[in-house]
Protein backbone atom coordinates (compact mmCIF):
# COMPACT_ATOMS: atom_id res chain seq x y z
CA UNK A 1 0.00 0.00 0.00
CA UNK A 2 1.05 3.56 -0.72
CA UNK A 3 0.77 4.91 2.50
CA UNK A 4 2.62 7.28 4.83
CA UNK A 5 6.49 6.25 5.02
CA UNK A 6 7.53 3.82 7.78
CA UNK A 7 8.10 5.36 11.40
CA UNK A 8 11.91 6.13 11.39
CA UNK A 9 11.74 6.99 7.65
CA UNK A 10 11.68 10.19 5.73
CA UNK A 11 10.41 10.02 2.95
CA UNK A 12 11.35 11.76 -0.48
CA UNK A 13 13.84 14.61 0.17
CA UNK A 14 12.50 18.16 -0.03
CA UNK A 15 11.31 19.04 -3.97
CA UNK A 16 13.90 22.34 -4.98
CA UNK A 17 13.48 24.90 -8.33
CA UNK A 18 17.11 24.27 -9.82
CA UNK A 19 18.41 21.00 -7.79
CA UNK A 20 17.65 17.87 -7.41
CA UNK A 21 18.58 15.22 -5.11
CA UNK A 22 21.39 12.93 -5.94
CA UNK A 23 19.47 9.84 -4.87
CA UNK A 24 16.26 8.68 -6.17
CA UNK A 25 15.41 6.57 -3.58
CA UNK A 26 12.03 7.69 -1.40
CA UNK A 27 12.61 5.58 1.68
CA UNK A 28 15.48 7.73 3.86
CA UNK A 29 15.98 6.46 7.80
CA UNK A 30 16.58 8.96 10.37
CA UNK A 31 20.28 10.16 9.64
CA UNK A 32 20.57 9.66 6.20
CA UNK A 33 21.79 12.80 3.96
CA UNK A 34 20.97 13.62 0.90
CA UNK A 35 22.92 16.18 -1.45
CA UNK A 36 21.46 18.12 -4.09
CA UNK A 37 22.91 19.20 -7.04
CA UNK A 38 22.54 21.82 -9.82
CA UNK A 39 20.36 21.40 -12.20
CA UNK A 40 18.60 22.77 -15.33
CA UNK A 41 21.93 25.16 -16.21
CA UNK A 42 21.54 27.02 -12.62
CA UNK A 43 24.79 27.44 -10.94
CA UNK A 44 25.60 26.90 -6.93
CA UNK A 45 24.99 29.85 -4.54
CA UNK A 46 28.27 30.54 -2.83
CA UNK A 47 27.83 29.94 0.60
CA UNK A 48 25.17 27.82 0.54
CA UNK A 49 24.98 24.31 2.09
CA UNK A 50 23.65 21.43 -0.10
CA UNK A 51 23.08 18.33 2.06
CA UNK A 52 19.44 17.91 4.08
CA UNK A 53 19.51 15.38 6.94
CA UNK A 54 17.04 13.21 8.32
CA UNK A 55 16.04 13.93 11.78
CA UNK A 56 14.29 12.40 14.81
CA UNK A 57 10.87 12.28 14.38
CA UNK A 58 10.92 11.59 10.99
CA UNK A 59 11.59 14.89 9.43
CA UNK A 60 14.37 16.27 6.81
CA UNK A 61 16.53 19.92 8.23
CA UNK A 62 16.13 22.63 6.36
CA UNK A 63 17.70 23.58 3.24
CA UNK A 64 17.25 27.12 1.57
CA UNK A 65 17.52 26.68 -2.37
CA UNK A 66 21.50 25.90 -2.86
CA UNK A 67 21.53 26.80 -6.61
CA UNK A 68 20.09 29.32 -8.99
CA UNK A 69 20.10 30.62 -12.22
CA UNK A 70 23.20 32.75 -12.76
CA UNK A 71 25.04 34.30 -15.73
CA UNK A 72 28.74 32.57 -16.37
CA UNK A 73 31.72 34.56 -15.80
CA UNK A 74 31.74 37.81 -17.67
CA UNK A 75 32.93 38.52 -20.38
CA UNK A 76 36.78 38.96 -21.05
CA UNK A 77 37.44 41.83 -23.19
CA UNK A 78 40.78 43.68 -24.54
CA UNK A 79 40.18 47.02 -23.68
CA UNK A 80 39.35 46.44 -19.73
CA UNK A 81 39.44 44.09 -17.06
CA UNK A 82 36.66 43.37 -14.51
CA UNK A 83 36.64 45.67 -11.30
CA UNK A 84 38.21 44.18 -8.23
CA UNK A 85 35.39 43.52 -6.21
CA UNK A 86 33.13 42.28 -9.39
CA UNK A 87 36.60 39.74 -10.07
CA UNK A 88 35.95 38.12 -6.48
CA UNK A 89 32.23 37.17 -7.18
CA UNK A 90 31.48 33.68 -8.79
CA UNK A 91 27.34 33.99 -9.03
CA UNK A 92 25.89 36.31 -11.08
CA UNK A 93 22.00 35.96 -10.76
CA UNK A 94 19.92 37.70 -13.42
CA UNK A 95 19.96 41.85 -13.00
CA UNK A 96 23.20 41.53 -11.72
CA UNK A 97 25.76 44.43 -13.09
CA UNK A 98 29.47 44.15 -13.27
CA UNK A 99 32.16 46.99 -13.75
CA UNK A 100 35.36 47.19 -15.91
CA UNK A 101 38.69 49.02 -15.41
CA UNK A 102 40.06 50.19 -18.54
CA UNK A 103 43.48 48.12 -19.37
CA UNK A 104 46.99 49.50 -19.32
CA UNK A 105 47.64 51.27 -22.60
CA UNK A 106 44.29 52.40 -22.66
CA UNK A 107 42.64 55.17 -21.01
CA UNK A 108 39.09 56.42 -20.36
CA UNK A 109 37.03 58.09 -22.67
CA UNK A 110 34.01 58.97 -20.89
CA UNK A 111 33.08 59.56 -17.40
CA UNK A 112 31.49 56.63 -16.41
CA UNK A 113 33.41 52.56 -17.01
CA UNK A 114 32.46 50.32 -19.41
CA UNK A 115 29.94 47.51 -17.57
CA UNK A 116 27.57 44.79 -18.18
CA UNK A 117 24.46 43.08 -16.94
CA UNK A 118 23.25 39.69 -16.69
CA UNK A 119 20.47 39.37 -18.58
CA UNK A 120 17.26 37.22 -18.63
CA UNK A 121 18.14 34.81 -20.67
CA UNK A 122 21.57 34.57 -18.64
CA UNK A 123 23.82 36.32 -20.95
CA UNK A 124 25.68 39.53 -20.26
CA UNK A 125 25.06 42.50 -22.05
CA UNK A 126 27.94 44.20 -24.54
CA UNK A 127 29.81 46.53 -22.41
CA UNK A 128 30.58 50.08 -24.60
CA UNK A 129 34.05 50.54 -25.89
CA UNK A 130 34.80 53.32 -22.95
CA UNK A 131 38.22 52.90 -23.02
CA UNK A 132 40.59 54.24 -25.77
CA UNK A 133 44.08 53.31 -26.90
CA UNK A 134 46.89 55.49 -26.10
CA UNK A 135 48.87 53.89 -28.48
CA UNK A 136 48.19 54.63 -32.55
CA UNK A 137 49.41 52.65 -35.37
CA UNK A 138 51.72 53.79 -38.00
CA UNK A 139 50.38 53.79 -41.54
CA UNK A 140 53.95 51.54 -42.23
CA UNK A 141 55.68 49.88 -39.88
CA UNK A 142 59.03 49.59 -39.72
CA UNK A 143 60.70 46.10 -39.81
CA UNK A 144 61.66 44.88 -36.49
CA UNK A 145 59.09 47.30 -34.39
CA UNK A 146 55.63 46.35 -33.63
CA UNK A 147 54.12 48.67 -35.95
CA UNK A 148 53.02 51.09 -33.16
CA UNK A 149 54.43 54.08 -31.17
CA UNK A 150 53.52 56.25 -28.16
CA UNK A 151 51.11 58.76 -29.18
CA UNK A 152 52.89 61.81 -27.58
CA UNK A 153 53.63 64.17 -31.01
CA UNK A 154 49.75 64.04 -30.63
CA UNK A 155 48.64 65.53 -27.30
Amino acid sequence: SRCSPAAGDCGPPPAMNHSRPSSSSSSFPVGSRVTFTCSGGARRIPGLPDTVQCLPGDIWSRLAEPCGRSCAAPTRLRFAALSKEDERRNFFPVGTNVSYVCRPGYENSSESSPSSTCLENLTWSQPAELCRSEYFCCPTPQKNSSGCSQNTAWS
